[in-house]
């Protein structure tokens, strides 16, 4: 590497390796956050007659075939650029910045809404405390944690994510002795709040799941740390599978015993959209609602944090390959490691939340269309890497590198068409604008910004010595 990308870079010019397949897995259901369940629990259980659990299952289902096409490309690219890079080595240049930009939409936007989200909440519970200022001191705890470094935010991530985790065990209990004292241990087994047959409505499941599918965003994430990670090649494909179907069968099974403590609720509740406060203040009252209103503020800002970790990432991937201005993007600071710069400015980006709360709402559905069109992307990359550039398509190879992410690209195309329209628009004219930026920069489309790729190459040479060398030893 160049005496040019070490002076700018961390110690060593690159990111530190330093996160296990533990810290992999809890950042992902950082991103995603468990106890974001509870959350959907009013609107999905009525538009699905009860059966929250089963919606939760085909939403598993459709997002297990991108999520496999994430750890195939991981394998392939272990660099922090996730499906930009993936799209722009296997695919095309122009597509993988437009694959980068569209899914800053995803990253950029989600801090916002957590920030926001945390402010309202906070300010409903103290409300002497203006929301904005709770939005400043979340995104400094944010930032902060962010800049010191992976390491330390990964032992952030374990630490709340576990207490979730906690808490979710803790309601299922709650709720198995709520429904033994009142139905016996036989009420336990319930067919009905998987698969009611009288009342399934398969248009109403399939739109539950299109919605619940943003309950699973942050699989997908995890990839932009494959150059902290330790054996990325091997840990961070299982980290994304781990986290994709982990998450699914908890929120499918969770979904169940919700089911199970009130079987009529999709035609009992008074306001779906707080659904679960109901829910809660019939097993126990206002102590346990308060629990979980801690519990998911810290699942809150725990999300946004992640958020922030994946798109400043996203962001140096691009400034090192020239895309973005080099001199503000592409750095990583000498002293902690860590993208600074980027982190700093995503986080100001999330500040702007106190100005647009009214408006913040309906932006939101944004992040859908940009991570849908990520993930129909990366299932592109699949093909077109494995398949047809690497003529992989013997036997097994057949399923893995054409079947799989064909059906991702057509589970996600329907996932895209369910978006509201105005996302759409507003969507396509983010497109617009950076095409008009890439444009520009590229001369008219004449000149592409060359990538550093001498750079990502070394990483990529680091990963293959790491990996020989875990081999010498295992021998």
């Amino acid at each position: 590497m160049s005496a040019h990308a070490s002076d700018t870079t961390g110690h060593d010019g690159s990111f530190r390796r330093v996160l296990k397949l533990r810290h992999l897995v809890a950042f992902g259901l950082a991103y995603l956050a468990p106890t974001v369940v509870f959350n959907y629990y009013g609107i999905a259980t009525s538009a699905t007659g009860g059966m929250m659990a089963l919606a939760y299952l085909v939403t598993m289902t459709a997002m297990f075939f991108t999520a496999y096409s994430y750890a195939q490309m991981v394998k392939a690219y272990p660099v922090a650029g996730s499906a930009y890079t993936y799209v722009q080595r296997s695919v095309n240049p122009w597509l993988g910045f437009g694959t980068g930009w569209v899914l800053l939409l995803d990253y950029l936007l989600l801090p916002m809404i957590c920030y926001l989200l945390f402010g309202v909440y906070m300010n409903e519970y103290v409300p002497a405390v203006p929301i904005w200022v709770w939005v400043v001191i979340a995104a400094a705890v944010g930032a902060t944690i962010n800049i010191v470094g992976t390491r330390i935010s990964g032992r952030v991530n374990v630490v709340v994510v576990s207490l979730q985790v906690v808490f979710c065990l803790f309601l299922v209990g709650l709720i198995v002795v709520y429904v033994v004292n009142r139905d016996g241990a036989g009420g336990l087994w319930a067919p009905q709040a998987l698969l009611d047959a009288t009342r399934f409505d398969g248009g109403g499941v399939l739109w539950a799941a299109s919605i619940l599918a943003v309950s699973f965003l942050g699989f997908d994430a995890v990839s932009t740390l494959a150059e902290e990670a330790e054996d990325p090649r091997k840990n961070v494909p299982r980290a994304v599978l781990i986290v994709c179907l982990g998450a699914g069968v908890a929120f499918a099974v969770i979904s169940y015993f919700l089911q199970l403590a009130w079987p009529t609720a999709y035609l009992d509740l008074a306001d779906p959209d707080t659904g679960i406060f109901e829910l809660l203040q019939r097993l126990g009252g206002d102590a346990l609602g308060l629990v979980f209103f801690v519990t998911d503020q810290s699942a809150t800002i725990l999300a946004a944090m992640a958020a922030i970790a994946a798109v400043s990432r996203l962001l140096y991937t691009m400034g090192r390959d020239r895309i973005l201005p080099e001199q503000v993007f592409g750095r990583l600071s000498r002293r902690f490691g860590t993208p600074v710069t980027n982190i700093l400015i995503t986080s100001a980006i999330a500040l702007t939340a106190i100005f647009y709360a009214d408006n913040l709402f309906g932006a939101a559905s944004l992040t859908s269309f940009g991570a849908i069109t990520g993930f129909i992307m990366v299932n592109v990359a699949v093909i077109s890497h494995y398949f047809i550039r690497e003529r992989r398509r013997a036997g097994w190879d057949v399923v893995r590198f054409l079947v799989l992410p064909l059906a991702g690209i057509a589970v996600n195309i329907v996932l895209w068409i369910g978006i509201d329209i105005p996302a759409k628009l507003l969507g396509l004219l983010w497109l617009v604008v950076g095409a008009v930026y890439l444009g520009i920069v590229s001369k008219g489309f004449r000149v592409y910004p060359t990538p550093i790729r001498e750079e990502v190459d070394e990483s990529l040479a680091d990963v293959a010595d790491e990996t020989s060398a875990q081999k010498d030893a295992a021998r």
